[in-house]
């Protein structure tokens, strides 16, 4: 309706930049909704399975935000004299599904870590040696003191394919 209606927002430009405004607004909300306190350190300390349900429930925004936008884009294309979305998007969605990528490695970190702490819990024999080299690992990860929620720190996608290798190695030792 703003599109076709409103006078100002009648070009390419500036629906593109409210689209923008929007997802950016809306990564601030899931940024939120994940760690309310905003301290990155504080999602270390939250229930893992909490914390994954907080971080797909942001992935379903996103996928649900491209869906009615994607709807609403067909619906324009069937009346074709009316104004159609001509917009970039990878200038409107760029942004979210970075982020979105972001949750993805988080999801992936955060559900092994619950993991291993299900398997310390139970005390299997011969698995001390795998759980204390696990706790290091996330020691060692967690002192980096990264932004979790930054989806344009590259420092922490370099540190989570270092976590994923030295993690899958200690998995190859305990299967030879």
């Amino acid at each position: 309706m703003i599109h076709t209606i409103a006078r100002y927002y009648n070009t390419t430009d500036r629906m593109t930049n409210l689209f923008r405004k929007i997802t950016n607004q809306m990564i601030i909300n899931c940024r939120t909704h994940i760690n309310k306190t905003g301290a990155s350190a504080r999602m270390w300390d939250m229930d893992p399975t909490d914390l994954v349900e907080r971080l797909e429930v942001c992935l379903k925004l996103n996928e649900a935000y491209q869906e009615q936008y994607r709807l609403t884009k067909d619906k324009l294309m069937t009346t074709p004299k009316g104004k159609q979305f001509d917009f970039s998007d990878q200038a409107i969605f760029g942004k979210f599904d970075l982020f979105c990528r972001r949750l993805i490695k988080l999801i992936d970190m955060f559900s092994t870590i619950h993991q291993f702490r299900a398997l310390a819990a139970h005390k299997v024999d011969g698995m001390e040696g795998l759980t204390q080299e696990f706790t290091r690992i996330i020691t060692s990860f967690r002192a980096k003191a990264h932004d979790l929620l930054a989806y344009d720190n590259n420092k922490f996608d370099r540190d989570y394919v270092e976590f994923n290798v030295r993690r899958n190695k200690k998995k190859r030792r305990k299967k030879l």
